[in-house]
């Protein structure tokens, strides 16, 4: 997660580099509107819509991956129990395997 902020922060310098590098005044016309700005705030205001337009994809990503780490932490927490579970099963048999070796061969001496 880290790498990506630091790649964001360094895309975000080369914006406002290429942005600052490109500040002539151009006209741009919107639909039956004429507007005169400079390149900087167009540049800059596209890498806002662009941000502003992945926005909900990277929150959808989030909650699926949070989502799905409560799922799997679920599962993880149900499975320790079932580990614990077949553990004292374990011991038990264990402690059960002398006892019955010496009733086999207490049987085969009568």
């Amino acid at each position: 997660m880290q790498i990506i902020i630091v790649i964001s922060m360094v895309f975000s310098v080369l914006v406002a580099f290429f942005a600052v590098q490109n500040a002539g005044v151009v006209v741009v016309n919107l639909l039956w509107y004429k507007v005169t700005l400079s390149q900087a705030v167009i540049i800059l205001c596209s890498a806002l819509f662009g941000v502003l337009i992945m926005l909900p994809f990277d929150i959808t990503r989030t909650i699926k991956y949070k989502l799905k780490l409560m799922e799997l932490s679920g599962e993880n927490k149900r499975l320790k129990e079932e580990l614990k579970k077949f553990e004292v099963e374990s011991d038990e048999a264990a402690q059960e395997k002398p006892l019955a070796v010496e009733e086999i061969s207490s049987i085969d001496n009568q």
